[in-house]
């Protein structure tokens, strides 16, 4: 064999090499781009994750603060005198203190509902004088929802017996639970876990009667 068929030789199995190393090397390339697209869209998904943990979550503690908050106040205009909480299951009326950001300041009356957007709503006005124009003031707590479901535990008329109703309304004190679940759209991956709150409050120690209209005319 000649030197120069040698020669050929070494350089075609060079080139083979080269061609190799770089079938070898656009593979890793394109397994390394691969992986890097795969690993984001697994932080995204944990990201969105996290975030509508936060925004269920922040949901959950705005409810918990108010509804802890509930104020016992009781109207002495009904027959037998009853506390001002009005609960339904899809809906809830209740007065309580004002957000600490927002004290000093007059009680609050509340109404928890779900609108025909189905957005839930915790909206307040102020409980002074009803001859007195306050602005109102909404919360969107979330968006998305199809339906409120509450529920209330305690002893109450006529049975007495402590269990979860689905109202709570003309009875003398506030009940010892609130429970408050959700229910989203179809295909709406959100899970909201039962929240369930204990008012702190169920004696209405501040009343003191007006004479003309029978209602507690004095409260912090």
């Amino acid at each position: 064999m000649s030197a120069r068929t040698v020669s050929r030789g070494e350089q075609g199995f060079a080139l083979v090499e080269a061609l190799v190393s770089l079938v070898i090397v656009g593979m890793i390339c394109l397994m390394i781009i691969e992986g890097v697209g795969a690993g984001r869209r697994v932080w995204e998904r944990i990201d969105q994750r996290e975030a509508i943990g936060e925004t269920i979550g922040g949901a959950q503690q705005s409810l918990r603060d108010r509804i802890e908050q509930v104020y016992p106040t009781t109207l002495f205009d009904t027959n037998p005198p009853n506390v001002d909480f009005h609960g339904a299951r899809d809906g809830l009326v209740f007065v309580a203190n004002p957000p600490q950001s927002s004290r000093p300041a007059p009680l609050r009356r509340y109404t928890l509902r779900v609108d025909t957007a189905g957005e839930l709503v915790l909206s307040s006005v102020s409980d002074v004088d009803p001859t007195v124009i306050s602005a109102a003031a909404s919360q969107v707590l979330l968006t998305g929802v199809r339906a409120l479901d509450l529920a209330y535990f305690g002893p109450a008329a006529p049975d007495q017996v402590r269990q979860w109703r689905t109202s709570w309304d003309q009875q003398p004190s506030p009940p010892e639970l609130v429970r408050v679940r959700l229910n989203f759209e179809p295909g709406d991956t959100r899970h909201w876990p039962d929240l369930i709150v204990r008012p702190r409050a169920t004696l209405d120690s501040f009343c003191l009667i007006d004479a003309n209209t029978h209602r507690c005319r004095a409260r912090p």
